[in-house]
């Protein structure tokens, strides 16, 4: 099994493997290792048996991820999923990052990225047809050679074998001819699986143990140089003056480039280029964003709140006549503050521009994007642009984004060398696209029982989506903000959650507002299933205790129509212990989500002493419909619940536009000597494939908003913790 990723691709074997996405076969003639540039040797040709397997005669098999690993698994479980069905063992198989391609776009987006956690729930299905598909051609070629019928052949390990003769063949022996028979339309799946459901040694992992993992700032090239960039302080602003002959003065440095609102410097090292500009005396204008937020949210939210105009995305019944007649009546406003990405490998990009061709290397979610923003700053076409993918360092959704690249690409071209551009971890978390602030007005009308008779849900938020459209791939379009597309074309993540509630009620009104702020924002992790779930989560606790009820028991009743959702609740409260006494001052908080094609329960176990929190114990269950990797499954929830406490501490302020936190002194993830005891409970219940990579933390801050209530009666309703005077312990 390989150890590290072969990032490197040429254009000529994309052109050829491509060809599978339109519904042929073909056959490759060479192939590139990672940093590499030297073809294969000759007389080793490799078979491309669709776009996503190649083998050579020697039997090597090289499966394509088409997804950005970024420390998530998706790489190790849909290449065994293709493995299985061409009946491989898991040793045998390398795995190698695909280029941009039509064969590797989203199956319903169209679009190739990684986000979302859509990874296995849409490539799942694809990678199964796509290895039947390779081994029904690879048996047809067999029996073609040994002059026997297909049926009466077996696989096993990439031997295909004639029981009846004691004759056998391996995959290498027959790729070549494989490659060249028609695509079986409709190739059976196998009825059982031997990988799948089983945890595997991860593809990923001996290569970041031994260090031959190439992340984004790991490449290197021949007479590379080294740029680093510093922006306005201020969204909006713009550079005015800077003194070009003290920065050429400084050792190493080779060049200085502006870029938009910013100055680039080029050196020999990092160290020497981010001195040089560290030591710049750089003017910026007085222009740009105003947006203050040192108390909380911007007061704009809340007037924006009472005014609107508000676009409404889901009706059920007449909740405001409902609301109006109720003498039950039950109201809430919740804040969310903005977050930073803090990936913990800072944005960077190596770019060679050379000889009418532009290669890229990226550690990045987005690679269609990544080839566009480069067609639209070089002008090359599309077919000489090449995207090479390395290991991400942490993504979140930040690296969705073209920015960093389009920074790259414009000192690249200037200095007419190969460039790796590295942010500063301060220019990280000052020019980040952030986790936007939401505002929630939550109201519910209580029947008899104290069940919800009807509730309205207001919403202002920014868009998640505007900034993951192309807008960097669009530089004639000047204004982003007015006009705008309908909200209900951009603005579906603000109120995921919301418009699909798991819980009956009968009178139903979510409407959001869609805020336009002059600083950027984009997803982050959970997108807005997240900071939906708490406020969705907290009122329903809120309204179980108005009805005097017991928040599991209370939620039974709400989910009684949804087997599903109330298996995995009874879960959730049995494995936590729930209803067992605790001491004084201790609490437990439970939520519910619906979130990526999966449903998830939390439960918090913490106390509170003074104004200090210690957590205990966080207890989860999962139904992810089918659990492919136990162990990465487990692994991606667990760190998603340690991504979903570091967040009920940090938040991102404004100071006239000016971001205040720009290192982990002032936006401080969770520690490991923090962290409680987590536990994770899996059900497969057979219902369609969801993700786990952003599941996890969903009902996370709602379980411990809950649980804190229970320990001290006190209701959260902003975050971070700080907001309502309360600290880890």
């Amino acid at each position: 099994m390989a150890v590290g990723p072969r990032a490197g691709v040429t254009r000529r074997r994309f052109l050829k493997t491509g060809a599978a996405a339109v519904g042929t076969f073909v056959l490759s003639g060479r192939l590139v290792a990672a940093q590499a540039t030297a073809p294969v040797e000759p007389g080793k040709a490799i078979a491309a048996v669709t776009a996503w397997l190649r083998i050579t005669p020697n039997d090597t098999y090289t499966i394509v991820a088409s997804q950005s690993e970024m420390g998530q698994g998706t790489s190790t479980t849909l290449a065994a999923t293709m493995a299985d069905e061409l009946d491989l063992g898991w040793d045998q198989v390398h795995i190698e990052f695909a280029p941009f391609a039509p064969a590797y776009q989203h199956p319903v987006y169209h679009w190739m990225f990684t986000g979302n956690s859509e990874s296995s729930s849409a490539f799942y299905e694809l990678m199964r047809r796509m290895g039947a598909a390779a081994r029904e051609m690879l048996i047809a070629a067999a029996a073609e050679r040994l002059s026997v019928p297909a049926a009466a052949l077996t696989t096993e390990r990439g031997i295909i074998r004639h029981a009846a003769s004691g004759r056998s063949l391996t995959f290498g022996a027959v790729a070549g001819d494989a490659a060249k028979r028609p695509v079986p339309s409709d190739p059976p799946l196998k009825a059982k699986l031997s990988l799948i459901g089983h945890p595997l040694p991860r593809w990923d992992v001996p290569s970041k143990v031994d260090g031959s993992a190439v992340f984004g700032i790991d490449v290197k090239l021949p007479n590379m140089l080294i740029a680093t960039v510093r922006c306005a302080p201020r969204f909006g602003s713009r550079l005015v003056k800077y003194d070009a002959a003290a920065i050429k003065a400084k050792a190493g440095v080779a060049a200085i480039v502006e870029v938009p609102n910013g100055l680039s410097v080029v050196a020999d090292t990092f160290w020497h280029a981010h001195r040089a500009l560290a030591d710049a005396k750089l003017e910026w204008s007085d222009e740009g964003s105003t947006l203050a937020s040192a108390g909380g949210l911007p007061a704009i939210y809340a007037a924006k709140l009472e005014s609107g105009p508000f676009f409404a995305h889901k009706t059920i019944g007449d909740a405001p006549t409902a609301l109006a007649k109720s003498d039950r009546h039950l109201e809430a406003v919740y804040h969310i503050p903005f977050q930073a990405h803090a990936t913990m490998e800072p944005m960077n990009c190596t770019v060679r521009v050379a000889d009418g061709a532009c290669e890229i290397w990226a550690p990045t979610q987005g690679v269609e994007m990544t080839q566009n923003v480069a067609h639209q700053v070089t002008g090359l076409p599309l077919d000489r642009i090449v995207v090479h993918r390395t290991f991400l360092g942490g993504g979140f959704g930040r690296r969705l984004l073209g920015d960093f690249v389009k920074q790259a690409l414009i000192v690249a071209l200037a200095v007419k060398r190969p460039v790796k551009l590295i942010w500063s971890r301060e220019e990280d978390m000052t020019r980040d696209a952030y986790r936007p602030a939401m505002l929630h007005r939550v109201a519910a009308a209580l029947d008899e029982r104290g069940l919800p008779a009807a509730m309205a849900h207001r919403v202002v938020s920014p868009s998640y989506l505007l900034y993951v459209f192309p807008r960097y791939a669009f530089p004639q379009i000047k204004d982003w903000t007015e006009p705008a597309p309908p909200p209900e074309k951009i603005d579906a993540m603000a109120v995921e959650g919301l418009v699909e509630p798991l819980y009956a009620v009968p009178n139903l009104l979510v409407e959001q507002h869609r805020l336009a702020l002059d600083v950027p924002v984009s997803v982050w992790r959970t997108t807005g299933h997240g900071p939906n779930n708490f406020v969705l989560e907290s009122f329903v606790d809120e309204m179980a205790h108005a009805a005097r009820r017991d928040p599991v028991a209370y939620r039974r009743v709400l989910v009684a129509h949804n087997p599903r959702a109330l298996k995995l609740l009874d879960l959730a409260a049995a494995k936590s212990g729930w209803g067992k006494k605790l001491p004084a001052h201790a609490g437990r908080g439970i939520a519910l989500a619906g979130a990526f094609g999966g449903l998830a329960a939390a439960v918090a176990e913490l106390t509170v002493t003074g104004s200090r929190i210690k957590f205990h114990r966080i207890v989860a269950a999962v139904d992810c419909g089918r659990t492919l990797d136990p162990r990465i499954a487990e692994a991606n929830i667990s760190g998603g619940i340690v991504w979903g406490l570091s967040a009920l501490r940090t938040a991102v302020t404004f100071d006239t536009g000016r971001v205040q936190q720009s290192n982990f002194d002032a936006f401080t993830p969770f520690h490991l000597w923090e962290t409680p005891k987590i536990e994770v409970h899996f059900i497969n219940s057979g219902e369609k494939i969801g993700g786990t990579g952003e599941l996890g933390p969903v009902p996370l801050h709602a379980a411990v908003g809950n649980a804190i209530f229970a320990a001290t009666g006190r209701r959260i309703r902003a975050l971070p913790l700080s907001e309502s005077g309360l600290h880890f312990a």
